[in-house]
C-alpha cells in the first residue's frame, strides 16, 4: 500500500522507511509493551504532517504519537477513518481483511505491525526479521529512558 507522492514527499521521495528507521526503538518499545499488556495488536503512529515542509530533509524533528491498539479494537479504529471520510469503504475493507491475518500470525517477539498515519494517508507496515527485536527495543528504551521519555508521552 505505497501511497503516491505528495507535496510532503515530493523533494526526497518515500519518507516512511527513513522515519521508521529513525524511530525503530520507540516503535519496538511500544509494540512490546503493548503486547505484554494486551496481547496481539498493532502500533499506531500518528505523524504530525502540519509542521513539515517540502524542503525538510530531516525527519528527526517531526512530531508523532505512538499507541498500541489491541487486535479487538483495530476494526473500530480503521472504520472511524471510513466514517470520517478519510478512507473509502473499499480501502477500509481491504485494510481490515489484510491486517487481521497478519495480527493472528505475526511473531510479537520478532515482528511489529505498524499503522503509519500521516494525513491524509494511512499505511500498514509489517516489520519482520528485525535486527533489533521488540524485546531488545524495550530494553534499550528502558535503559535510556531519559532520552526517549519525551517522545513516549501522550
Amino acid at each position: 500500500m505505497r501511497p503516491s507522492n505528495s507535496v510532503w514527499q515530493g523533494n526526497f521521495g518515500y519518507w516512511q522507511n527513513s522515519f521508521i528507521h529513525n524511530n525503530l526503538l520507540v516503535i519496538g518499545y511500544t509494540g512490546w509493551k503493548g503486547f505484554q499488556s494486551f496481547g496481539r495488536g498493532v502500533v499506531i503512529c500518528d505523524v504530525d504532517t502540519k509542521v513539515t515542509h517540502p524542503t525538510n530533509t530531516s525527519l528527526d524533528t517531526v512530531p508523532f504519537t505512538l499507541q498500541f491498539l489491541p487486535s479487538d479494537l483495530i476494526g473500530f479504529y480503521l472504520r472511524s477513518f471510513q466514517d470520517g471520510g478519510v478512507i473509502s469503504q473499499s480501502m477500509c475493507s481491504s485494510m481490515i481483511s489484510s491486517i487481521f491475518p497478519a495480527i493472528a500470525t505475526y511473531n510479537p517477539h520478532q515482528d511489529i505491525l505498524l499503522v503509519l498515519k500521516a494525513e491524509p494517508q494511512i499505511e500498514v507496515n509489517f516489520l519482520h526479521q528485525l535486527k533489533i527485536t521488540p524485546p531488545d527495543c524495550y530494553e534499550q528504551v528502558c535503559k535510556r529512558w531519559s532520552e526517549f521519555k519525551p517522545s513516549l508521552m501522550p
